[in-house]
């Protein structure tokens, strides 16, 4: 069985929470080892970013145990 990482944050213009599931492969190509994500807001378009530890605190643990390779 695949690890599921979830992604979730709650938009600073409108307060719409959004919450994504995501594969280690999925979350390794779209945010890497990034200290920050960003995200689209689904209800009101609105584009923001959210430091890791707060919009993923799983992934943010793996990326501190495991050496992943530094965004080119």
């Amino acid at each position: 069985m695949t690890k599921e990482f979830t992604v979730s944050a709650t938009c600073p213009e409108c307060g719409h929470r959004t919450e994504a599931h995501h594969t280690k492969e999925a979350m390794q190509e779209a945010f890497g080892n990034d200290a920050t994500i960003k995200i689209l807001c689904a209800h009101c378009q609105a584009s923001f970013e959210q430091p890791v530890g707060l919009a993923c605190a799983e992934w943010d643990e793996y990326c501190h145990e495991i050496s992943l390779p530094a965004d080119v």
